[in-house]
């Protein structure tokens, strides 16, 4: 009966630290959950929308010269800034007018900035891409899709138009004719003209 009772108290004694283990193990596990929880959430919160009215997210990329490029570069000038691809076909019936709305508004203060989305297999196609359609606008590349979680674009093209102060005063989603004054309103205002029409400067 004794070694009974000593068997049934070593056992006890046996199973109270790996109790305590588990409880260990659950605590760390729960700490862990936790702490991942929290980090997703901060990241999540940190890549809100981009919505008009709120500072547009800055970036820094490089152009077709491998010049490093910042959006604030732009601060104090009224900014087109566009994305798009060279995959993309409204993209490109898109382009034409907004060469067209450079070259028209460039000396007001315009800037028209143009991201191409393309990834690092077609990027060897947006300098001819450019060259046959003669376009003379800034061209910059996100090959690694830096501005993918910032932008949280719906796809391509769209268009935010920044004000001088580098907040978002219109978002476009989808190819527009910017050749058409009733789609400039927002971008003339910023800029202060009141254009009877948009000219159509042939290419050289």
């Amino acid at each position: 009966m004794a070694d009974d009772i000593m068997t049934g108290q070593s056992q006890q004694e046996a199973e109270a630290p790996k109790k305590g283990n588990r409880l260990v193990v659950t605590f760390v596990a729960v700490a862990v959950l936790v702490a991942v929880f929290g980090i997703v959430w901060l990241q999540s919160s940190k890549y809100e929308p981009p919505k008009v009215g709120k500072i547009a997210p800055e970036f820094a990329l490089v152009d077709l010269d491998d010049k490093p490029v910042r959006l604030s570069d732009y601060r104090g000038k009224a900014v087109f800034l566009n994305f798009w691809a060279t995959w993309c076909k409204p993209c490109k019936e898109e382009m034409l007018s907004m060469e067209v709305l450079h070259k028209n508004f460039a000396k007001d203060g315009l800037v028209v900035l143009a991201v191409s989305i393309d990834r690092v297999t077609t990027t060897k196609d947006i300098p001819p891409f450019i060259k046959s359609m003669n376009l003379s606008f800034p061209v910059l590349i996100d090959s690694w899709g830096k501005t993918d979680m910032p932008y949280k674009r719906m796809g391509v093209p769209e268009t935010f138009i920044i004000d001088q102060e580098g907040v978002i005063r219109e978002i476009v989603i989808g190819p527009r004719d910017w050749t058409r004054l009733d789609g400039l309103g927002v971008l003339t205002g910023l800029l202060k003209v009141i254009p009877k029409t948009v000219k159509v400067v042939p290419s050289t």
